[in-house]
């Protein structure tokens, strides 16, 4: 009688353990996808980030289409170095990877601009900035979304934090800054200086692509996977017609791998052969960035409608057109499951994708594009199709990845010695002689 007393007593324990998690997991899971109901007050700050010399607030409109709207709270920057110079540049940021907040890793950016004077924006739609006004009885509103969380009302905000400095007395009337951006965020710059040229001095664009130009020239944003790496994509298409593996999990592992590892090409087909041999993928699904359903639950979450919209910009127009069945393409496999409701809303409403139109050739400053020939994201094509497009320009290719990693001193001297001094000084051209 005891021993039964004893077993029931742990089944209802584990019972009301399992309750009690499974209550747990709930919540969390109602919290993490709760949309959000207010913001902060235009004449509050937050508490984890007071206001001085190198944290900023600037009250911006919702909708610089409509100004009737009302306004938010934004924030911009500075760099730890700041005020020893006054060559200044917009350290550009979007996309998925939220790297501006309360709490800035400026080791990440230092990196890039060491000691330089740089502007890190907070960007509308990434936390804590997120907008009540893109979601309706708890649903996403689309259209409002598109609308207050894309690129063009970015582009404005950018260009009210210049006017804040100016204002502020930390730009002259008659000063030019310099813009940065890569990835996602060099087209943001593109964007930028096609609207806000004449305010500019030089534009750094690094490991970045040009959806209007991969469109105008019949070029993909992101390039197939057998251009990439045309090894490891036969042995890829031989396992998908065994199916030995499934081909969505397969491509985010291999573009996750491309976009983080030195060699790129010889891990994608280190992995590829490894699977040919009989190896499986259980060793990358502990890692969320290579599970794809764990990434898939992430980034469909309402804090991250802001990077859906601006993902579904950059590769709208190619996924509409991608036939998974006749084609691989490593960023938009993935790109269908992140941004599927996007795909969706479009094609149910009829919606193109947003149409780029981005003039370069009357930007007359300096242009300096940098370039990994082993960049998963961006094809080196697209990049010479940027360089011909800007009347002052020069394109460095460095056999290097997306992330720009294997040599990062000497991508830090090209940088500074451009934004300072550019081409024509000794300084660049006996820095950049090799390359």
């Amino acid at each position: 009688m005891k021993k039964i007393i004893t077993k029931k007593r742990l089944v209802i324990s584990v019972i009301i353990i399992f309750l009690i998690a499974a209550g747990a997991l709930y919540f969390a899971h109602h919290s993490f996808y709760s949309v959000p109901q207010t913001r902060l007050a235009l004449n509050e700050n937050y508490p984890e980030m007071s206001e001085d010399d190198f944290h900023h607030y600037i009250n911006l409109p919702i909708d610089h289409k409509d100004l009737n709207k009302g306004t938010f709270r934004g924030f911009y920057l500075f760099s730890p170095n700041f005020y020893k110079s006054k060559n200044i540049t917009f350290l550009l940021t979007d996309g998925q990877m939220e790297l501006v907040g309360l709490k800035t890793d400026f080791e990440f950016f230092e990196d890039v601009l060491k000691e330089n004077s740089y502007v890190l924006i907070g960007v509308r739609g990434h936390s804590p900035t997120l907008f009540p006004e893109v979601f309706k009885n708890g649903q996403t509103d689309y259209n409002e979304a598109l609308n207050l969380y894309g690129s063009d009302q970015q582009i404005e905000d950018i260009e009210m934090v210049r006017l804040d400095l100016l204002k502020k007395g930390l730009l002259k009337p008659e000063d030019k800054i310099n813009v940065f951006g890569a990835s996602g965020a060099g087209v943001l710059a593109q964007q930028y200086v096609s609207k806000y040229g004449a305010n500019v001095s030089r534009v750094i664009l690094e490991s970045t692509g040009a959806p209007d130009l991969a469109k105008k020239t019949n070029l993909k944003y992101s390039p197939d996977f057998k251009d990439f790496n045309p090894k490891a994509a036969q042995i890829l298409e031989s396992l998908l017609e065994k199916k030995s593996v499934d081909k969505k999990t397969v491509c985010n592992i291999l573009y996750q791998i491309g976009r983080t590892e030195k060699t790129p090409r010889e891990a994608q087909l280190k992995l590829l052969e490894n699977l040919q041999n009989g190896g499986n993928l259980w060793s990358y699904q502990f890692k969320p960035i290579m599970n794809l359903p764990v990434l898939n639950y992430i980034i469909k979450s309402p804090d991250e409608l802001a990077a859906r919209v601006r993902w579904f910009e950059l590769v709208g127009y190619d996924l509409m057109r991608y036939d998974s069945e006749k084609e691989t393409n490593l960023l938009y496999e993935i790109s269908g499951e992140a941004v599927s409701d996007l795909v969706d809303y479009h094609k149910n409403n009829n919606r193109s994708p947003k149409e780029f139109i981005i003039e370069r050739n009357k930007f007359t400053g300096e242009v300096l594009i940098l370039k990994g020939t082993a960049d998963v994201v961006f094809s080196d094509a697209i990049n010479i199709e940027i360089q011909k497009s800007y009347p002052n320009s020069k394109l460095l290719f460095f056999n290097d990845g997306h992330r720009m990693q294997n040599d990062k001193e000497h991508y830090q001297k090209i940088r500074t010695i451009f934004l300072e001094k550019g081409f024509e000084s000794a300084e660049f051209i006996n820095l950049t002689a090799s390359e």
